[in-house]
């Protein structure tokens, strides 16, 4: 419960981390009027704002995370990978008149985009696209069912996607995936993820004797203008709060120990008749994606 409210209200962006600090400054100006320390600490709160909702805070916070990882850009680069594993980035879901639609979020569909070209890329025989509900009294629907739609209408073969709809943590994809990967047969695998959140679930994988081939997601899709070095932008803020969530993360996972395991020079690829269930549901399942997905891959 702590960490689903940490997760969820204690983070850049929120309103209540906002209100928090704003209460600091109003707290000390009533106690202390004349003191210099609640004005130097406004002062730094909104330079620290401004410097995550610009390009350049953006930019260092996630060249922090994603140094060494690249999108692939050729089928030899995939060292003989014939899968690929699409990481979920978060979704909701919205109920009225008896209705559940899910939606991606915007990170999660990038990373949907990346894993349909590396797929076609590669000639893919299997792409599995991993996330459960972490809470489900929120999320009414499995983000590997919304993953799979996006994968489809990007031109995946139905027929080729495997949901994993059981995990909730990066944790517990890394430790359920190769089981699955296993049960068809399957060699090697790219992991498909976004820049920020690729170091972290490496290490997971890697913790498991897995070393699967890194390809990266754009942070920000590709038809719309780079981010501002000067003017605060909304979006840029919400990559450095994705940015920022990561480096906690690492911080949490390091702490608990789930990032030790064996070496990436003795790591291994999940070694294993491809036979797909629960394939991905067809683009009509959510209309709403095919738009959206056809401008996305036009300006890809």
């Amino acid at each position: 419960m702590i960490l689903d409210f940490i997760k969820e209200h204690l983070h850049a962006s929120s309103p209540l981390t906002m209100g928090l600090l704003l209460s600091i400054v109003l707290a000390g100006l009533f106690a202390q009027p004349s003191a210099r320390w609640p004005r130097r600490f406004l002062l730094t709160v909104m330079v620290a704002y401004w410097f995550l909702a610009t390009r350049s805070g953006s930019t260092l916070l996630v060249a922090g995370l994603s140094r060494g990882f690249s999108a692939l850009e050729s089928r030899e680069a995939a060292r003989g990978a014939d899968a690929v594993v699409v990481l979920g980035g978060g979704a909701a879901t919205f109920e009225g008149g008896g209705q559940v639609v899910g939606a991606l979020t915007m990170s999660s569909i990038l990373r949907a985009l990346e894993g349909a070209r590396v797929a076609k890329l590669i000639g893919a025989r299997l792409v599995v696209a991993s996330g459960g509900q972490p809470r489900p009294d929120l999320v009414q629907k499995p983000e590997s069912e919304m993953l799979g739609a996006v994968l489809v209408a990007a031109g995946v073969p139905a027929d080729r996607i495997v949901q994993e709809s059981s995990s909730k943590t990066t944790l517990e994809q890394a430790r359920l995936i190769p089981i699955l990967l296993r049960e068809r047969g399957i060699d090697r695998f790219v992991l498909v993820t976004s820049p920020v959140h690729m170091s972290r679930s490496l290490a997971l994988f890697r913790a498991q004797g897995i070393d699967p081939v890194p390809s990266v997601s754009s942070m920000r899709s590709e038809h719309l203008p780079a981010a501002s070095f000067i003017v605060p932008e909304q979006s840029t803020l919400a990559v450095s709060d994705e940015a920022l969530y990561d480096y906690m993360a690492w911080i949490y996972y390091w702490w608990k120990g789930w990032l030790r395991g064996r070496p990436a020079s003795q790591a291994r690829s999940p070694a294993v008749s491809v036979s797909p269930e629960n394939p991905g549901p067809p683009a009509a399942t959510y209309p709403w994606l095919a738009p959206l997905v056809e401008e996305l891959t036009q300006n890809a």
